[in-house]
């Protein structure tokens, strides 16, 4: 590991000396349609970082103006980043996955000058070429020259260097926009100072080293990705592998090529690969399958007394892997109690976090030393929390947080900076509770959270933790819907949009909307068994489409919400 001292270090020095240490050692490699890795060594990242820095300068680039990247993730997309970061711009990595108009607004409320884009997503740009005002200058990523663009390619430094601008630990790095899931997407300023925070307290407590390979699947304008998966990793001389695919046989398949020792993920994908195993273990031999039960089931139990034995009962499985793989990182989302036991298990280590991108993002997370199933982990060292209750019998609050990990603040919005940051606190807006072993559990979000006519409180993510054990459940979205019918007509109830996992289904049933209902009914009626009365889903509907969701996999609650009762999606 590298010996620097965080009181001093600027982002500058931390990219010239890990560039100077690791030099010839491969630092981001992605996998071609041939089969053959395009591979970045350290030196050759450092030296096109400085080729772009140079490069925006003489293009007119000036300290804290606003630079772009929208592409899939790939080697270049860190090569555009560290390059503005080089010319003291601002970076602002767009979701790929966002609508035009998303898009649009990012780029204009940023006053956007100067945008990176890869060819997959040149004609977003094109389309919006004549309503982007502020925007300048197109840098593309790929040899595919349509008109007046710039190929990354051809940029080069200047022969007489303009004098190195200055950076400071306050200065803005990132300009993250939020999915806009709850409205009009917030611009997050994040800083220098955050982001080395981040990287040293990963450092500590996660213990990266120049031995890990990553295998990057989150997509780089995610906060966790761009400090737990790229930057941290670097700082350690880790080598870092982009995937192009979710799918699990493909994720699988290039975890035991590269020898994957460390995946940042999301509950989403983690239950994805939970399954394929599970399901991979329901076509063994009965005796076999057996076996495998009886397997993990001990192994569940050696872990309730602290001895874990996966590693020995499950080599094979390892071996699927890779056979190096140390822990999975997850957060953005609560993770499935059962999903997470059954992965641990297995031997894997399971690293459940949590934190807001307001947050640079980590604000919590369990360690190989130190991990309680269930639990966000502990709040990383310099980083307070704290619970603000509303009442005194209600063990549960609001999770407030301070510390060198806060936002600078909502660009251009100094009021809705101010309802989240209060005497130097930051309200999450989630609730939950911390142990007295200091370890911070999440019940939910404050806004999610259904009220009966009762009075009683219902927070969606618990139904959904239940409810989602089925293996005829692919996705689950539960939600408040005014009730028209009865004594609770006027007020809210229990709904849920769900999304059946088909390949589960007889052939008979696959094809039958009123077959797939039924059964979907009764696992309802079954796994509600494990929920008090007052929490169940009164009703429900099935969609056939993916919900839709945000850049950290996160089902967006209020798309859902709005395309509720659209006919057409719906399977009646």
């Amino acid at each position: 590991m590298t010996n620097f001292n965080f009181e001093d270090l600027s982002i500058i020095k931390f990219l010239e000396t890990v560039n100077k240490k690791y030099d010839g050692r491969t630092a981001l490699q992605i996998k071609t349609e041939a089969g053959t890795f395009r591979k970045l060594t350290f030196s050759e990242l450092g030296k096109q970082a400085v080729n772009v820095s140079s490069a925006l300068i003489k293009l007119g680039v000036k300290k804290g103006e606003k630079v772009a990247i929208i592409s899939e993730n790939r080697p270049a997309w860190a090569v555009a980043c560290f390059g503005t970061i080089l010319a003291s711009g601002v970076v602002v990595p767009v979701d790929v996955k966002l609508s035009e108009k998303e898009v649009q607004f990012i780029l204009n409320h940023s006053e956007t000058k100067c945008v990176f884009v890869s060819g997959k997503y040149l004609d977003v740009i094109e389309t919006l070429r004549s309503v982007l005002p502020y925007l300048e200058h197109v840098i593309l990523l790929d040899d595919i020259k349509h008109h007046d663009e710039i190929l990354m390619k051809d940029l080069k430094a200047q022969k007489q260097e303009e004098k190195k601008r200055p950076i400071y630990p306050e200065d803005t790095a990132l300009l993250v926009y939020t999915s806009g899931t709850t409205g009009v997407a917030k611009g997050i300023e994040l800083t220098y100072k955050n982001f080395l925070f981040q990287v040293h307290a990963l450092d500590e407590m996660i213990k990266y080293s120049d031995s890990d390979r990553f295998l990057s699947i989150l997509p780089l304008n995610h906060t966790l990705e761009i400090t737990g998966g790229l930057i941290a990793p670097l700082f350690a001389g880790a080598c870092i592998t982009y995937s192009d695919s979710l799918k699990p046989d493909k994720l699988i398949a290039l975890m035991k090529e590269t020898k994957t020792t460390v995946m940042i993920s999301v509950p989403l994908v983690l239950k994805m690969i939970h399954d394929a195993i599970m399901k991979k273990a329901g076509k063994l031999s009965p005796p076999k399958r057996k076996m495998f039960i009886f397997l993990l089931k001990t192994s569940r139990f050696m872990m309730s007394i602290n001895r874990g034995i996966g590693k020995v009962f499950f080599r094979s499985v390892h071996d699927e892997f890779g056979g190096h793989l140390r822990g999975f990182i997850t957060g953005g989302a609560p993770l499935n109690k059962e999903v997470e036991i059954n992965i641990n298990a297995l031997g894997f280590r399971v690293l459940q976090g949590y934190g807001l991108t307001e947050t640079a993002p980590v604000i919590s997370v369990n360690t190989l030393k130190y991990n309680r199933i269930g639990s966000a982990g502990k709040a990383i060292p310099g980083v307070e929390v704290k619970v603000v209750k509303k009442s005194k019998t209600d063990p549960t609050g609001e999770i407030a947080t301070k510390g060198p990990h806060m936002m600078r603040g909502y660009y251009k919005d100094p009021d809705k900076t101010k309802e989240v940051i209060k005497d130097g606190w930051l309200h999450t807006g989630d609730i939950g509770h911390v142990d007295r072993r200091g370890y911070l559990y999440i019940s939910g979000r404050e806004r999610n959270l259904i009220v009966l006519g009762s009075g009683k409180k219902v927070f969606p993510e618990e139904v959904e933790a239940v409810i989602e054990k089925s293996p005829y459940i692919k996705e689950i979205c539960v939600l408040a819907r005014i009730s028209t019918k009865g004594r609770k007509a006027g007020t809210e109830e229990v709904y849920a949009v769900i999304v059946p996992e088909l390949d589960v289904f007889t052939p008979a049933e696959k094809y039958d909307k009123l077959s797939i209902k039924e059964r979907l009914k009764q696992e309802l009626s079954r796994l509600s068994k494990e929920l008090a009365s007052y929490k169940r889903i009164s009703a429900f509907e099935v969609w056939e489409d993916e919900l839709p969701k945000t850049a950290s996999r996160k089902i967006k609650r209020k798309a859902v919400e709005e395309k509720v009762g659209i006919t057409g999606r719906m399977i009646k």
